[in-house]
């Protein structure tokens, strides 16, 4: 039913999100750490809270990946991709807030 706005964001993040998770990965291979087990896919699930006029309010981490570089990635695009203007009245809540839970997933 929204998926411009969703589909808005998703493009708003992908020019912060791809370079994070590029420069995160590429510290952690030059530290010597790596980012994932054999065929173990890593997910950051988010609950992202925005106003009504869609500033970003708050990121909140639900489900880490086991890697806390991609974690951050996930939190720090979105703070860099916001804000997301005019979301869909019917999505904004009793308490004048929008909350969207967002996947990140960095398969292996």
């Amino acid at each position: 039913k929204y998926y411009s706005y969703y589909n808005r964001i998703r493009r708003q993040l992908a020019q912060h999100w791809e370079g994070r998770v590029r420069d995160k990965l590429s510290k952690m291979f030059k530290e010597g750490r790596s980012p994932a087990a054999t065929n173990q896919d890593r997910i950051t699930k988010l609950m992202i809270v925005l106003n009504d006029k869609g500033t970003l309010v708050r990121v909140q981490v639900l489900m880490d990946s086991g890697v806390r570089d991609l974690d951050d990635a996930a939190v720090e695009a979105f703070r860099a991709a916001a804000p997301f203007p005019n979301p869909p009245k019917g999505i904004i809540e009793g308490d004048g807030t929008v909350k969207i839970r967002w996947d990140f997933v960095l398969e292996s």
